[in-house]
């Protein structure tokens, strides 16, 4: 199965409307005027089983939740330790790069998964 059919059963398994290309796969559609409408999310495959993703017409919280996914995850180490381990990508970071931390160290998400870190 190639990178294009998992995406397009994906999106029939969703009950999401599509229109398959020869070169891309298109959802999303918007109506944009009268007579004009534009498709919000555009994809064609590349090379290695991996697609080229196209959006249009998305709001912040859109974009960090397609980019960076959503939930929640949470250190595997204790707050005294030098590294933050995500309980669910297995990613460590030093909490001394973390610049994005608050104050003592504190992480609100994680900097590879973009899940929000609970305690």
């Amino acid at each position: 199965m190639t990178a294009t059919d998992e995406l397009r059963a994906m999106l029939d398994e969703r009950g999401v409307e599509h229109y398959d290309g020869t070169e891309r796969t298109l959802w999303g559609y918007e109506q944009t005027g009268e007579d004009t409408g534009i498709y919000r999310f555009a994809a064609n495959e590349i090379s290695g089983g991996f697609l080229q993703f196209d959006m249009f017409r998305i709001t912040p919280a859109q974009a960090i939740a397609a980019t960076l996914g959503a939930g929640t995850c949470r250190s595997t180490t204790d707050d005294s330790a030098w590294c933050f381990v995500c309980s669910e990508c297995g990613k460590s970071f030093p909490r001394s790069d973390l610049h994005f931390a608050h104050n003592h160290g504190e992480i609100n998400y994680c900097p590879n998964c973009g899940r929000r870190v609970i305690e």
